[in-house]
């Protein structure tokens, strides 16, 4: 069977890294946001002081992530080109992408009959590789300030927590990313339960042909076991789990109210937010999960 190596092992690092890392800095850090209905998560890991002290391990090895894969794709960007990418960031990248995201909607809903041509990276991915970074250097940056606040901030107790408030923003902005990320590429019938493409770094052909035809010329092709395909229909009951539960986790945003100094908290008992709460949390522990299962199966089939 032919597939197409479609990530490299630097690539397929930098996103366990970073994924892991990131879902951890979640599962740590909303409970420390709302203690009151995820106080059996801080109880699990042995206190306040051991769940503070998980979360900031979690967000050196998500600064470290930054650090390192930013540089390295600098340097292969300078020594090696954009190679089979079709990643330029130029404006007429930007205005072509652009055309595709509207293409690609009116194509959803049945307007138009053609799908936009993609190459190595569409429009939604482009998105992704765009925005992660964005969001992890906001987290590490207001993170690393309230871990070592600078006397200004000392001196200002108002100014701190306009940092956690943004903090905590975009964390939970994450929330709703991660979600819709994990439940495109994995939990639709045809990947559930994982897309072991970031995992095994490879593409079937055929799959290439249909989602990205213009990479499929300048990607390199590997002849290896076709691997037996299976239809998971449970993957659309998943997928509806997950909105569900981010559409609960949208209510919990509306509730979220200004407590002075404190930031955004939530101030009102809710069931809702409880069960959306405890379901993102749920989520996430199956996430990484999910993660070592899919780094653990590549490399098994790595040394075969």
């Amino acid at each position: 069977m032919t597939q197409l190596l479609r990530f490299s092992p630097a690539q397929r690092a930098a996103h366990f890294l970073v994924s892991l890392s990131g879902m951890l800095l979640l599962i740590t850090g909303l409970p420390i946001t709302f203690s009151d209905q995820l106080r059996w998560v801080i109880d699990l890991m042995g206190g306040s002081v051991v769940t503070m002290l998980i979360h900031r391990m979690c967000g050196l090895i998500l600064a470290f992530s930054l650090a390192f894969f930013g540089t390295y794709f600098l340097l292969e960007r300078i020594t090696e080109g954009r190679r089979d990418s079709n990643l330029t960031f130029t404006l007429g990248f930007f205005i072509q992408l652009g055309k595709d995201m509207a293409q690609d909607m009116l194509w959803t809903f049945g307007l138009v009959k053609e799908r936009p041509v993609s190459g190595k990276y569409d429009w939604v991915m482009v998105a992704d590789i765009m925005s992660v970074p964005t969001f992890c250097l906001v987290e590490v940056i207001t993170g690393a300030i309230m871990w070592f606040p600078f006397p200004l901030l000392q001196a200002n107790p108002g100014l701190f927590f306009v940092f956690r408030v943004i903090h905590v923003a975009v964390a939970i902005f994450a929330i709703f990313f991660v979600f819709a990320h994990a439940t495109i590429l994995h939990f639709t019938p045809g990947n559930f339960p994982i897309n072991m493409g970031i995992f095994s770094g490879l593409i079937p052909k055929h799959k290439a042909e249909g989602e990205f035809p213009a990479w499929i010329p300048v990607a390199k092709k590997l002849e290896v076991p076709e691997e037996h395909y299976t239809f998971h229909p449970i993957g659309y009951v998943v997928g509806a789990i997950a909105c569900g539960i981010m559409g609960l986790t949208a209510y919990v945003v509306y509730l979220l109210r200004e407590e002075g100094l404190a930031g955004f908290r939530l101030l009102q008992e809710s069931g809702a937010a409880f069960v959306a709460l405890n379901g993102v949390i749920l989520v996430f522990i199956v996430y990484v999960i999910l993660t070592f299962y899919g780094i653990s199966k590549a490399l098994s089939k790595s040394r075969a």
